[in-house]
């Protein structure tokens, strides 16, 4: 399951490798990530392998969605790719200032 996360929690499924496509289409409507390879905007990319790609630190609302598509995944890489990506989240943000 990989996609966008917007600031308030909600979901955007985007197929493997159409993150930038699916991107282009939310700004359309007037929402979503202003620019997908800068990650500064408040939007969180879940790509396919299941890293978490977030710049700066997801939102709580961000962070339940995560959680909550970490509950769903079955045993697998994504699942422990996940899973690691909120480690290293959590990680960073106790060395926050």
């Amino acid at each position: 399951m990989c996609g966008w996360i917007g600031p308030d929690g909600r979901f955007y499924p985007a197929p493997q490798f159409h993150h930038i496509r699916v991107a282009a289409e939310l700004r359309a409507t007037g929402g979503g990530p202003r620019d997908p390879w800068n990650m500064r905007d408040g939007w969180v990319m879940v790509r396919a392998h299941g890293e978490v790609l977030a710049l700066p630190s997801p939102t709580q609302a961000q962070m339940d969605t995560l959680g909550d598509m970490l509950r769903a995944a079955p045993e697998s890489l994504y699942r422990s790719n996940l899973l690691a990506s909120l480690r290293e989240l959590r990680d960073l943000e106790t060395c926050r200032p």
